[in-house]
């Protein structure tokens, strides 16, 4: 994506608030000016994003909330390609949160992507690293019953399985809704760990798991 220069360099750093908001609004009001398009050209399609605040909500076109819209987490640089910058509004999922934009023209074929703040983005995130454990462990009392863990911030990858003398089945879901593991489920079988990497999971990210057997600990293992 070729960038342009912001109006001035106040117009480069944005503050989303808590209420929805055009992206070229935000500039002007960093930038302390009134200026068509910000004053980028009419040819710019594609932003490049960091969000060093609180998480914030967006949407191309309609009125995002708080609840509501594309969640672009914090600590994460992302980059939106092909689009009309003219209709991209923002708004904070909480309290105000300062961004760091750059607006430019994108080529055909670029896409979508994310990474983590300070990390070239890249469309395969082969860059995302993991070098913190957190380890934790969840008592499944009952069999068949739906158990959960709360992932901490920002987790770029993960492992788990039964505990070490354990030779049983678990089903894992996702970020569901409740009871979905007996549903919509990856198997993991006969003992065997679960293990999932180069992935960027914010906080708040629920996992959820059963086993067919009573008495059980699941163990895991999460690196940010």
């Amino acid at each position: 994506m070729y960038i342009y220069p912001a109006p001035n360099i106040d117009g480069d750093r944005i503050t989303v608030t808590s209420t929805a908001n055009l992206l070229f609004d935000l500039i002007n009001t960093a930038a302390s000016t009134s200026l068509p398009n910000a004053g980028y050209p009419h040819m710019v399609n594609g932003f490049d994003i960091t969000v060093l605040g609180d998480d914030i909500n967006m949407s191309i076109g309609n009125t995002p909330t708080a609840t509501k819209g594309i969640t672009l987490y914090s600590g994460n640089v992302y980059h939106i390609p092909g689009v009309d910058l003219s209709i991209v509004r923002l708004i904070t999922t909480d309290t105000d949160s300062v961004c760091a934009i750059a607006i430019g023209k994108s080529e055909q074929g670029e896409n979508f992507s994310t990474a983590p703040s300070g990390v070239v983005s890249s469309s395969n995130t082969d860059n995302l690293i993991s070098t913190t454990p957190v380890h934790a462990s969840v008592s499944m009392t009952d069999a068949n019953t739906e158990y959960t863990y709360t992932l901490p911030t920002a987790v770029k990858s993960f492992e788990m399985r039964l505990d070490i003398d354990s030779e049983y089945d678990f089903k894992l879901n996702y970020n569901g809704s409740v009871d979905d593991s007996a549903t919509d489920y990856i198997p993991s079988e006969d003992g065997e760990m679960y293990w999932r990497g180069q992935i960027s999971l914010p906080a708040g990210f629920v996992l959820r798991f059963q086993c067919p057997e009573a008495a059980q600990t699941m163990r895991i293992v999460t690196y940010s």
